[in-house]
């Protein structure tokens, strides 16, 4: 496999050389030649890497550390009238996710990133997140923000960062690599005659050492100040002024 260039076929081959190869499975032969095979391990992996994938991004981003190549920021832009929006509680504000967003990872202030030439890149009081929830629309082909704060620049809408899945194989690093092909050897130990045992053994290492390897390689990539941002705002507020009257409903 070449390294900087890996396809899902690689990476496959890759899980499966961590079970000791496909075996009778796959008529005596270790690997598959290609992810589009008909054999029953392609399709088994080619079934189960975009879950592996999405699972190993998403896993990334709950602990702080998402892979640089799924991070995104987005302006929200207008907000949702109450006509718009399934029951939102006590959140004041409502807002569209991008079609592309498979987890949001945090709302911030805006000027945190956007501020520039100034002696002091993160200037005291912008270093601040905030509370949000994410809920599927009313349709439940599209997911939406709720949150209490107003946080992009013009003060009118939600600022966020947020991940996408990416299958472009060549932008893996190869901590990326190495928990996909972890998490695929976890879930194809059974296609391939490996006992439940083997199966636990595997999804044990790839908590206990692929993704902690992961975090700490895409750590020494961010400057850890940066993405340690205070949450100073309280969470869900009872009673709190909304620019959208039809939204923030005070109890």
């Amino acid at each position: 496999m070449e390294c900087n260039m890996p396809t899902e076929t690689d990476i496959c081959n890759l899980a499966l050389g961590k079970l000791g190869g496909a075996g009778d499975a796959l008529d005596g032969n270790a690997f598959i030649n290609s992810i589009d095979d008909s054999n029953k391990v392609a399709s088994w992996c080619k079934l189960n890497f975009p879950r592996a994938r999405r699972r190993v991004i998403t896993d990334l981003a709950a602990v702080r550390c998402p892979f640089r190549a799924t991070i995104r920021f987005k302006d929200l832009g207008t907000e949702l009238s109450s006509s718009s929006v399934p029951e939102i509680g006590q959140w004041c504000h409502a807002f569209n996710l991008p079609g592309d967003c498979l987890q949001v990872t945090r709302q911030f202030i805006e000027s945190a990133i956007t501020i520039r030439n100034r002696p002091r890149p993160y200037q005291v009081g912008s270093q601040v997140e905030f509370q949000w929830e994410v809920v599927a629309n009313k349709s439940g082909n599209g997911k939406i923000l709720l949150t209490n704060t107003l946080s992009n620049v013009d003060q009118d809408s939600a600022f966020i960062e947020y991940i996408i899945d990416t299958p472009k194989t060549g932008s893996f690093t190869e901590d990326m690599i190495e928990c996909i092909a972890v998490l695929l050897a976890h879930l194809t130990a059974p296609i391939v005659g490996r006992d439940m045992e083997a199966a636990a053994f595997m999804l044990q290492q790839y908590k206990e050492v692929a993704v902690p390897n992961a975090q700490a390689a895409n750590q020494r990539g961010f400057n850890d100040v940066a993405r340690t941002i205070r949450d100073i705002s309280g969470g869900r507020s009872r009673v709190l002024p909304s620019r959208n009257p039809t939204l923030g409903v005070t109890i």
